[in-house]
């Protein structure tokens, strides 16, 4: 989807202070020495529920700071999209009422999306098409990847996870980044990847033990081909990839960094770098070796730090990228614009 004239006008973020270090989690049997080689990983991002750090309270941080940034009034916001991977803590419950009454906006509807950790692309894209492009919205993402439903150092293989929310207000005013360009692909055949033997009928949520998405990648197996998914993903990215380049009117080579979701070494070679044809040097892979994948907030999360880091210079183009269980892949373009707001 081509945007002439949507910006993203003011970003927030939020990252827990708490770190647990790799090395540690590697001496307390809690991560596999075999993994941690595979990953690279050093450490992860940690919440403290104790202290208010829970999913949508991240969440509520990260928007807050995202509309101080953009300078607007909470009551210009007419949609929040919120996105989320894991349990927001209640069910029966609208995660995204509860962010949009925390941040005093009156007048709004809130949409909770579960296209995983495709989510803040998707939610992006979702804006600019409810407007066309006139009206503002504000994304959110956030995810606390805690015991006992999920064992951050456990739970998957190829990567880590982290605690974090990031945000965004999405409108028509300038901003520090012009959105050039969305693109979302789905491939619904590879949604077993991630469900398993699981029955879609189970009558109460919650499980006895962590959510092992192993075990679930494991039946996927028992009926298709692995070489298959790393197939039809590398299909999938790239064909997003290059749907967002080609309408950004923008060349490969014009980007100057590519935010990857924030996998493990193996994983990001095999499942971006290769599709992407892009190296470990043109991302943010280090900051991804200390915080750990946040899921959704990922790319809106990168993007915030990398402008916080004084490193752009106007006309930048950055490609955002996110992948989502189901599976659904998102890109985005978006150009530096060096404006800043007071």
């Amino acid at each position: 989807m081509r945007w002439g004239g949507l910006y993203i006008e003011g970003f927030g973020s939020y990252l827990p202070d708490r770190r647990e270090q790799a090395s540690d989690m590697v001496a307390e049997g809690r991560f596999d020495p075999v993994e941690q080689q595979k990953t690279g990983q050093t450490s992860v991002a940690v919440s403290d529920p104790d202290i208010g750090e829970s999913a949508p309270e991240m969440a509520v941080f990260a928007g807050r700071a995202a509309l101080a940034d953009s300078g607007i009034s909470s009551n210009e916001i007419d949609l929040l999209v919120h996105a989320v991977v894991l349990h927001n803590g209640l069910e029966a419950w609208n995660c995204g009422a509860y962010i949009q009454n925390e941040l005093g906006i009156d007048d709004c509807l809130p949409i909770e999306i579960r296209t995983a950790c495709a989510g803040a692309i998707v939610g992006i894209e979702l804006i600019g098409r409810w407007f066309d492009g006139h009206g503002k919205g504000l994304v959110t993402a956030s995810d606390a990847w805690r015991l006992p439903l999920f064992d951050r150092w456990n739970s998957d293989s190829g990567l880590a996870y982290g605690d974090g929310a990031a945000a965004a207000v999405i409108g028509p005013d300038p901003g520090p980044f012009r959105i050039l360009s969305t693109s979302v692909v789905t491939d619904a055949h590879l949604e077993q990847m991630h469900r398993g033997h699981e029955r879609t009928s189970m009558p109460v949520y919650g499980t006895a033990d962590p959510i092992d998405l192993r075990a679930r990648v494991g039946g996927f197996t028992e009926t298709h081909s692995i070489d298959e998914f790393w197939s039809r993903n590398a299909a999938a990215l790239s064909r997003c990839a290059e749907t967002a380049l080609g309408d950004a009117a923008t060349h490969h080579g014009d980007i100057a960094t590519w935010i990857v979701p924030n996998f493990g070494n193996v994983l990001l070679r095999k499942q971006c770098f290769e599709p992407l044809k892009i190296r470990a040097e043109q991302t943010l892979v280090e900051l991804g070796r200390t915080i750990g994948h946040t899921g959704a907030a990922d790319p809106l999360l990168g993007l915030d730090l990398l402008r916080r880091s004084k490193a752009l210079h106007p006309g930048d183009r950055i490609m955002l990228t996110g992948i989502g269980v189901g599976f659904t892949w998102g890109c985005a373009v978006v150009e530096y614009t060096g404006y800043e707001k007071g």
